[in-house]
C-alpha cells in the first residue's frame, strides 16, 4: 500500500514540474507578445498544447490512483490527512508546493492573457479604422452563406432535347 502512496506523491511532483514548465512558457509568451513576435508566440502555443497532453496523461494516472487509495472526492488539501502517519509530512509539503506553484501559474497566465487580449483589441480597432468590418460582423471572410444565384446559361441543360 505504501507503494500506491509513493506513486501518488510522484504524481503530485509531476504536476508541480508540469506547472513549472507552464509558468516558463507563459513568461516566454508574455515576452514574445511584448515584442510582437508572432512566430515565437506560435511555437510557444504549440509547446503549450504538448504540455496539455502531458497533463492529460497525469489526469489518467490520478484517476487510476484515487480509487485505489480511497481518495475519490477528497479535496487536495485534505489528502495528507489520509496518508499513513510516516508519510503525512511529505504529502503535506508536496500538496503545499503544488498549491503555491498553481497560484504562480495563475498569476503568470493572467498577465499573459491580459496582454494578448489588449493587443487583440488594438488590432481589431486598427482594422475598423482602416475601413474593415467590426469584430463579429457577418461580412468578413470565411464560410458565410453563399448567395442564391442561377448558374450561367452555358451550364444549363435542356432536358426537352
Amino acid at each position: 500500500m505504501d507503494e500506491l502512496y509513493r506513486s501518488y506523491l510522484g504524481f503530485l511532483r509531476s504536476m508541480d514540474q508540469g506547472l513549472e514548465s507552464l509558468i516558463e512558457l507563459n513568461l516566454k509568451k508574455l515576452a514574445a507578445a511584448q515584442k510582437d513576435d508572432l512566430m515565437a508566440l506560435s511555437e510557444l502555443l504549440n509547446q503549450e498544447q504538448a504540455q496539455a497532453l502531458n497533463f492529460r496523461g497525469l489526469e489518467l494516472t490520478r484517476d487510476k490512483l484515487l480509487p485505489q487509495l480511497g481518495l475519490t472526492g477528497v479535496p487536495l488539501f485534505q489528502v495528507p490527512e489520509r496518508f499513513p502517519p510516516a508519510m503525512r509530512e511529505e504529502a503535506r509539503q508536496a500538496v503545499e508546493a503544488l498549491g503555491r506553484r498553481y497560484q504562480a501559474y495563475r498569476n503568470a497566465a493572467g498577465k499573459t492573457r491580459s496582454l494578448l487580449e489588449q493587443t487583440l483589441r488594438e488590432v481589431e480597432s486598427a482594422i475598423v479604422q482602416m475601413g474593415g468590418p467590426p469584430a463579429g460582423a457577418e461580412s468578413g471572410p470565411g464560410y458565410g452563406k453563399a448567395p442564391e444565384s442561377a448558374p450561367p446559361p452555358s451550364m444549363k441543360t435542356d432536358f426537352r432535347a
